[in-house]
């Protein structure tokens, strides 16, 4: 599914994989009890679980080790960036997603994972025949999904009431136990989808290489800490803890927004012997290599120039 040395407890660490190889998807795996399923079901098929939850990532992991599957990886992403970035069109033979939050308010239903933008994206990377299954016991939510699909005009659409599978997620059991009904909608790509007229996605682009950059003078960590810098429009840094480690090395918490996406990472600086010093990000860091991260590390490394030539403080 990917290179050995991008995985650490079948986790995909994004810093290191340059795309993902998956036949099966399942976004928002929650505890891994259905993904564990599909492992099972689809023997021979390479599954992806999707997550952005630490809590749910380690819980999968350790049903992975216990059982001993084989044909299951995951990546703690959230599945926007996942599927733009990691994942090739006409690729993917079906996705799953089981009880997404249904962002129940008006004005929280761009959130929702179903919008036209984000089921256009998961068209886009199916293989034609290939489906898109959503489990939902919320009818609002399920009208709003069918909605925003036959907007894109390359699915057809099946609904079925209260399925019977051979698993439940906890989730299923809860909603069944309280009386609930369960809907599930399997959309089927027939053609590919309709162009939009316009998108919130995230316009990031990965590059392949982290920068490292030298530097003659030295950097104070400490001057940044909690400071707040927009680079560019899209581009913005925020500054938090710094300490330094042994063999004259500095670190500081960096959080970098690119066009709506949130990375969270270690800058990082050390010495060299001929009194220099290289920039970077820390090397323990699982940070997607992007345009933005890079531009970021060349911002940083001239920063104490554009204070002196643009008279500015930015330390």
């Amino acid at each position: 599914m990917t290179n050995e040395n991008a995985l650490i407890n079948f986790q995909i660490n994004p810093k290191r994989v340059d795309k993902i190889k998956a036949d099966i998807i399942e976004i928002g795996f929650g505890n891994g009890e259905y993904t564990v399923y599909l492992s099972k079901k689809f023997k021979d098929k390479k599954i992806l679980g999707i997550e952005i939850s630490g809590e749910s990532a380690n819980k999968l992991s350790k049903k992975i080790k216990k059982e001993n599957i084989k044909n299951v990886l995951y990546i703690k992403l959230p599945a926007i960036i996942a599927f733009e970035l990691f994942l090739e069109d006409n690729s993917v033979e079906a996705i799953f997603i089981n009880f997404p939050d249904p962002w129940p308010k008006k004005r929280h239903q761009e959130r929702r994972i179903t919008t036209a933008e984000h089921l256009f994206l998961f068209a886009k990377k199916l293989k034609k025949e290939g489906f898109i299954q959503l489990k939902t016991d919320h009818s609002d939510f399920l009208d709003f999904s069918i909605q925003e699909a036959e907007k894109l005009k390359c699915f057809e659409i099946f609904l079925i009431e209260n399925p019977k599978e051979s698993t439940q997620t906890k989730y299923e059991k809860k909603w069944l136990e309280q009386g609930k009904k369960i809907f599930t909608v399997r959309f089927i790509k027939k053609s590919e989808p309709n162009e939009l007229t316009s998108t919130s996605i995230p316009k990031i682009k990965k590059v392949n290489y982290m920068p490292k950059l030298k530097i003659n003078e030295f950097l104070d960590f400490s001057e940044l800490e909690g400071k707040t810098f927009k680079i560019e429009p899209n581009l913005v840094a925020k500054f938090f803890r710094a300490f330094q480690r042994k063999n004259e090395e500095w670190l500081i918490e960096t959080l970098l927004v690119e066009d709506n996406y949130t990375h969270y990472f270690f800058t990082y600086l050390k010495k060299l012997p001929n009194d220099s010093f290289v920039l970077s990000v820390s090397n323990f860091s699982e940070v997607i290599k992007t345009e933005g991260v890079v531009k970021f590390i060349k911002w940083l490394s001239n920063i104490k120039e554009k204070n002196k030539e643009e008279n500015k403080n930015y330390l």
